[in-house]
């Protein structure tokens, strides 16, 4: 099993790629299927929903 297959909804994560470098959010959903995970991250005071590769986040601890 990949260190992906940990990540689940309310998991802490911290994007490791892309333009949300470095920014922690609470996984709101995972498409295993596809390979991707939906985050809200907060965008100058707004809570915006993203949807990036697993490979792109890690869990923290």
């Amino acid at each position: 099993m990949s260190h992906e297959m940990d990540i689940q909804v309310g998991t802490d994560v911290r994007i490791t790629g892309g333009p949300f470098t470095d920014f922690t959010s609470p996984v709101v959903a995972v498409d295993h299927v596809r390979g991707r995970v939906e985050l809200t991250v907060d965008i100058f005071g707004d809570a915006t929903r993203i949807d990036i590769p697993l490979t792109d986040v890690v869990k923290v601890t």
